[in-house]
């Protein structure tokens, strides 16, 4: 990505500061989309799905919304996939009693490309205990039980390593035993992506489509850390991909305000379609920016290989999509509005569309996440 050089310090008053370079640094987040799909798609539905099989994985801002999703809701999450990202919290200025205050400067500059100014990892775990002492997240206590892989590519450029290996040894602190952490530190000469085995650009790059080809099977690694040993994936799908509407899932159905994109995408293997008799498990997989079907059309959602080791392992698949969204479709204007705009189409990870409470269970796009997981499963278990 081209990453825009941020000033040391904001210019003029603190506010005026964040408005004028909101945009550069909001670019600088590098990774997904454009606008709504244009055509109403059906309502999202139920399937056969234990919600105690759900897991979320991500890459970069993705990761990093899989991380806020699965602390928030660690209570109904058995795992996590984090990739090229995912510190919590690490875009988080400061706390007050409405939410928080994020920065897309400290996005792009000490959560991506200046972890020397990172906090130490206790910080973090402070956070974690106090947002779930106000009744902001569950209790981190459930993260005990969870399984979580993590990744960060040897060529990655974008984001830099001491993030991931940061929320590696966050989850750590907040009590998931070693064995259950599976960390790939540099181990691939990767570039920002996610791996595959065989599609996509070569490896070591750094550019669109954000998928690189290493000869690593990542989406059956990611698959095996959360629901243990597998059949091995299919050569040919048997199940179908369903569009559905997401705009029911935010407030207002205001989802292009509020960096969301009209449709979502789902895909359901033959063995777990409704009324069937073996309950099926729940991944949800997010995009990063600039990987939405704004821009990249089914490429992410079809092509990753998560889809070939659902199949055959009764795993029903969720790919949400985000949305760039512009200043003329927020849902207020000010002072702040060049702060909240989300022009690469990222997952909500800094605050943008004026939501303070972005990495908690009242953000915005983690209730939509988990309200499509609450719908899927039929279970309300907030």
């Amino acid at each position: 990505m081209n990453r825009t050089p941020m000033p040391a310090s904001p210019l003029g008053s603190r506010q005026e500061g964040r408005a004028r370079w909101g945009f550069a640094a909001a670019a600088a987040l590098a990774l997904s989309g454009i606008g709504s799909s244009g055509w109403a798609a059906d309502p999202l539905g139920k399937f056969a799905v234990d919600d105690r099989q759900v897991s979320v994985a991500g890459i970069s801002s993705g990761a990093f919304m899989a991380n806020q999703l699965h602390i928030a809701h660690s209570a109904g999450i058995v795992g996590a996939g984090l990739i090229a990202g995912g510190l919590y919290g690490c875009a988080v200025d400061s706390v007050g009693s409405d939410g928080v205050e994020g920065l897309a400067s400290l996005a792009a500059g000490r959560c991506m490309s200046a972890p020397g100014s990172l906090k130490p990892v206790e910080h973090y775990a402070e956070m974690v205990s106090d947002f779930a002492a106000r009744g902001w997240i569950d209790p981190p206590g459930n993260l005990a039980r969870s399984h979580v892989y993590l990744f960060t590519g040897k060529a990655d450029s974008v984001v830099a390593p001491r993030t991931v290996e940061l929320a590696a040894e966050l989850y750590s602190a907040l009590g998931v035993p070693p064995a259950e952490i599976e960390r790939h530190d540099q181990d691939y000469n990767a570039g920002h992506s996610w791996v595959t085995a065989g599609f996509g650009s070569e490896c070591a790059v750094n550019a669109a489509p954000f998928i690189n080809k290493c000869g690593y099977d990542q989406s059956g690694d990611l698959l095996q850390r959360m629901y243990g040993q597998l059949q091995p994936p299919a050569t040919g799908l048997q199940g179908r991909f369903v569009a559905f509407d997401q705009t029911e899932f935010v407030p207002g159905r205001a989802a292009i305000a509020n960096g969301l994109l009209d449709t979502g995408h789902l895909y359901v293997p033959q063995a777990c379609e409704a009324g069937a008799p073996q309950t099926c498990r729940l991944a949800v997989v997010l995009h990063g920016c600039l990987q939405s079907t704004e821009k990249l059309g089914a490429e992410f959602y079809k092509k990753i290989g998560v889809n070939e080791w659902a199949d055959t392992n009764r795993i029903v698949v969720l790919y949400p999509q985000a949305h760039a969204t512009e200043l003329w479709e927020l849902a207020r204007h000010d002072a702040l509005s060049a702060f909240n705009v989300n022009p690469a189409g990222c997952w909500n990870w800094w605050g943008y569309a004026y939501d303070r409470q972005f990495p908690t269970k009242q953000g915005v796009q983690v209730g939509a996440l988990w309200s499509m997981v609450q719908r899927i499963t039929g279970k309300g278990n907030n």
